[in-house]
């Protein structure tokens, strides 16, 4: 089983399935019952951070209006927050050994509306989940083997440090470009065994 836990999936460019073109979704857990992730780097127009706020009825600093960015297609109702892990909840989601957890739970909604909780944060609206062996299967035997999904190690400055006013292609044309050097690297490697 190929370990995408904590790691970036990359959608190819000839990605035939339209909710996951030119997207970058970060793997907040993988086991045997399959896998779940949250897309990275398409940003939401609607809703916004004070739109969830009112429908959630949580009280908001007025100042605190952080992008709403679009999770995946599954549970799309649902707001979640991948952060860093100095900002910790029961519920938290954390991976073994990073520092990166996925939370769905109220209460870091309310602090982030008041100006706390943590201090890396995506607030995703729905996720993306693939069933046990489904999502190897796409990265190992795709139907095509241009439409495999590439991977990324975790990297802060790619799913923090993002420019909220950067285009979706533009990340993801980030993470293809090295996702594709490193392939390289690694078949050179292998060639020519440095």
């Amino acid at each position: 089983m190929i370990d995408t836990q904590g790691r970036l999936l990359v959608a190819p460019p000839n990605m035939p399935d339209w909710r996951f073109q030119k997207s970058v979704v970060y793997i907040w857990r993988h086991d045997v019952s399959g896998a779940a992730g949250v897309i990275i780097n398409k940003k939401c127009e609607k809703p916004t951070f004070e739109h969830v706020c009112t429908e959630g009825g949580l009280d908001r600093n007025q100042q605190v209006n952080p992008p709403v960015y679009y999770g995946g297609p599954v549970l799309n109702n649902i707001i979640g927050v991948l952060h860093s892990t100095e900002y910790r909840l029961k519920s938290t989601n954390l991976l073994h050994g990073s520092d990166v957890g996925f939370t769905l739970d109220r209460k870091i909604l309310e602090d982030i509306a008041m100006g706390a909780g943590p201090l890396n944060r995506l607030i995703t609206l729905g996720m993306a989940n693939w069933d046990t062996g489904q999502l190897e299967e796409e990265i190992e035997h795709p139907r095509n083997p241009a439409m495999s999904w590439l991977l990324l190690d975790y990297d802060e400055k790619l799913v923090f440090g993002q420019d909220p006013d950067a285009k979706p292609s533009e990340v993801w044309e980030e993470c293809v470009s090295r996702a594709v050097r490193n392939k390289t690297s690694e078949i050179t490697s292998k060639i020519f065994k440095d």
